[in-house]
């Protein structure tokens, strides 16, 4: 019987399902269907090998079965060793490749079922974790490229982290199943004051942005958080909400739509309109069309006046007024690039993110 993603949800005993039992069933290299849906909370998504799917199919074999994991990096930002021990599972237990998402995440491809929990414990090994990097939740923050250009930067860095860390769902599950952390009383019904039941319709998405650059093309997200900078000091955010690039072809239903900004918040006040924004979409969102269920669908049935209302009610405050900024760049700045401390950062362009070695390019060894 097939569930509704819905469903799903509600009924997973926050996100557990029975994913402990498809891990351990040794038959197939897939998982359960509704623990395929439930995987992705966990940052990851079953997939098979399509260059050998006809092949598999003439010789009556079930898929070549495989899975991709995404990690929850706010910015992007690793550190040398964190770097290292990534390229190192990669090589161990994936395709020999790493790939960089346009969402600053890193990605392993090809990890094979019964090696999909030794590679979630070396990821997390790291003090890098997968949790919520996929499925109906806030996904990776995206911040400003570089956090060491200057001391604003690395505030900006800092939010951005916060915010990432405080809409984590608050469940046990992912330690529990990866992590093999004790079952204690409660486990499965954990209160999830952000979430809820069912999380949120659809995926959600923030990025943070310091002017004059837009490389997270703020504008673009669910949520943005738009750095107001004088004389070096982070003042706050400008926040916009309700972007999206995403439309079905030829379906009138869905559109683009660009962010519209509407007021200031300090820095202490972050945490607080994050969490009114993600529960106005968690509560109004339509859980009934999922190609109609991002944010921007939500403002654009409701009105914006009604969101910004519902906003400033959650949030125990209204909004200030947006403070004046200008983008004056957008996209990578490759190259060498300066910080306020002397130090210089380079810039490299990745075709599609892929980093591996082939025989073209030797980027993985390259970056060891």
């Amino acid at each position: 019987m097939t569930h509704s993603v819905e469903d799903i949800k509600s009924e997973s005993r926050r996100l557990r399902g029975s994913l402990e039992q498809s891990l351990a069933d040794a038959v197939t290299g897939a998982l359960r269907e509704d623990d395929q849906t439930l995987i992705k909370y966990h940052g990851s998504y079953q997939q098979d090998d399509r260059d050998i799917r006809d092949e598999r199919r003439r010789q009556k074999l079930e898929p070549a079965y495989q899975f991709m994991i995404r990690t929850r990096t706010p910015g992007g930002v690793i550190t040398p060793t964190q770097w290292l021990a990534l390229d190192g599972i990669a090589t161990r237990y994936a395709n020999h490749s790493l790939r960089i998402t346009t969402r600053q995440a890193f990605q392993f491809h090809g990890v094979i079922k019964r090696e999909l929990k030794a590679t979630m414990q070396a990821i997390n090994a790291t003090l890098i974790d997968t949790l919520a990097a996929c499925g109906d939740v806030n996904r990776n923050v995206q911040v400003a490229a570089n956090p060491l250009l200057s001391q604003a930067h690395a505030a900006l860095y800092a939010d951005a982290a916060r915010v990432s860390e405080h809409l984590l769902p608050n469940t046990r599950a992912y330690y529990e199943i990866w992590l093999d952390e004790e079952r204690v009383s409660g486990s499965g019904s954990e209160d999830e004051p952000i979430y809820g039941d069912r999380y949120l319709p659809r995926k959600f998405k923030i990025g943070f942005a310091a002017p004059p650059l837009n490389d997270v093309d703020v504008f673009a997200n669910d949520l943005g958080f738009i750095a107001i900078l004088r004389e070096g000091q982070l003042l706050g955010y400008n926040v916009s909400i309700g972007g999206g690039m995403g439309a079905s072809h030829g379906d009138a239903e869905t559109w683009p739509r660009v962010a519209n900004v509407i007021g200031f918040v300090t820095r202490d006040q972050l945490l607080d309109v994050a969490t009114a924004v993600v529960t106005t979409q968690r509560d109004l969102g339509n859980r009934a069309v999922r190609k109609r269920a991002r944010f921007k669908y939500t403002i654009d049935d409701h009105g914006l006046d009604t969101i910004v209302t519902e906003i400033a009610r959650r949030a125990g405050f209204a909004l200030q007024p947006a403070k004046p900024f200008a983008f004056e760049h957008n996209g990578d700045r490759y190259g060498w690039v300066q910080g306020e401390d002397g130090l210089w950062h380079l810039t490299l362009s990745l075709p599609a993110g892929r980093i591996a070695d082939t025989d073209t390019a030797a980027h993985l060894s390259a970056l060891r």
